[in-house]
């Protein structure tokens, strides 16, 4: 009872298949956090570096979006207008966001990876459940994500706050300024302030990723009972593996049969096993089983064997030791060399006249009729 108990506990690392069953029911690391300071970095930099450039294009683009001089004078149409404006803008709009998609697909594939899961395009009117929605409201996980949101809030507002105060005497001077000189210092404390506002999301990213990391971790690990379980489908269990053994090896002594005319001398239980066997002088290596079977199987060797006029003995503790630990076409097992060469010695010398002869299988050879090890006893 009490290893089922500790089995309950998740200990084991996900496996692949268990990986794959959660992509497959959408579940994939991920954290909005890094997302948003991914898009804060990314405008930064891009601000940093080309900021001239977009203001440049911005501005010009609502100057001439002010200009109705065409429309006046000229009689253009409106929509012409406002698509000729909008193209004008076109570019600059895609140069800014172009560089923000490629990072968040990237931090995303760098993260969890980049998944097309059809099922989470799929309607889901569970989502529709007042309760359910007043239920995800009020969850243990929504109180959490208020906390993050609440966390983040005040991280961020806390540096604000700090770094405007620390700026506070540049601020007050810009009004003693020029104008060229307020607009650039303007300019340089934007960035600046935007900087510890990235920095800020960026430290609150790191927190978060790491907390998805290890809840959606916890979330995929498995129990023992569990990695059995998978095993158990994944190989088959051991039922259904013995099973097909034992069809495989019916299949091979029924198609063991059709050796029945090289042999020379078949060994029986008397009923339930028979096992045929041949010795070549030429080779002179081990003898070798040419057909065996069990039941039917055994039934069809021993009317084969005295269609064919061939020697048979009955030796059960053999013939079970020759069933269980040798296969058609190879050699006996090495125990067996000398009660198999009493036998075919009589069948070669004394031409099977006479009392057979009396032979010993060795204890760790002796089994009954399910494969088991009896004890030693004489045959």
């Amino acid at each position: 009872m009490a290893e089922d108990e500790g089995s309950q506990e998740k200990t084991e690392e996900p496996s692949e298949k268990k990986i794959r069953e959660a992509l497959e029911e959408g579940k994939v690391l991920t954290s909005k956090e890094l997302m948003l300071s991914v898009v804060m970095l990314t405008g930064f930099l891009q601000i940093m570096f080309g900021g001239r450039y977009y203001f440049d294009e911005f501005t010009g683009g609502f100057r001439s979006g002010l200009n109705i001089k065409d429309i006046v004078l000229y009689d253009a149409p409106l929509l012409s207008v406002v698509g000729d404006r909008f193209m004008g803008i076109l570019i600059p709009i895609v140069l800014f966001s172009g560089p923000i998609l490629l990072a968040l697909i990237a931090s995303q594939f760098a993260l969890g990876g980049v998944h097309f899961i059809p099922k989470n395009f799929s309607l889901k009117f569970d989502k529709l459940s007042p309760m359910k929605g007043l239920g995800r409201m009020f969850s243990i996980t929504a109180v959490m994500e208020l906390g993050k949101a609440i966390l983040k809030i005040g991280v961020v507002g806390i540096v604000g706050v700090f770094y405007l105060f620390w700026k506070l005497p540049d601020i007050l001077a810009l009004s003693d300024m020029p104008l060229n000189q307020a607009l650039s210092m303007t300019g340089t404390l934007f960035v600046e302030t935007f900087f510890v506002l990235v920095a800020g999301t960026l430290l609150i990213a790191v927190l978060d990723t790491f907390f998805q990391w290890r809840q959606f971790r916890n979330q995929l690990m498995m129990t023992k009972q569990e990695v059995r379980e998978e095993h158990k489908q994944q190989d088959g269990s051991p039922e259904v593996k013995a099973k097909i053994r034992q069809m495989q090896r019916e299949a091979a002594e029924r198609g063991s049969v059709a050796n029945l005319d090289q042999a020379q001398v078949v060994i029986t239980n008397p009923s339930h096993f028979a096992v045929a066997l041949r010795y070549d002088f030429e080779e002179g290596t081990a003898p070798k089983i040419v057909a065996k079977g069990s039941d039917a199987i055994a039934r069809q060797i021993r009317e084969e064997a005295e269609k064919a006029g061939l020697p048979t003995f009955s030796y059960p503790l053999l013939a079970r030791a020759l069933y269980f630990t040798g296969e058609v076409g190879g050699e006996i097992h090495t125990e067996l060399y000398r009660a198999v060469a009493a036998i075919l010695s009589f069948v070669f010398h004394a031409n099977g006249e006479g009392d057979a002869p009396v032979i010993d299988v060795p204890k760790e050879l002796q089994f009954d009729a399910n494969g088991r090890l009896l004890e030693r006893r004489r045959v």
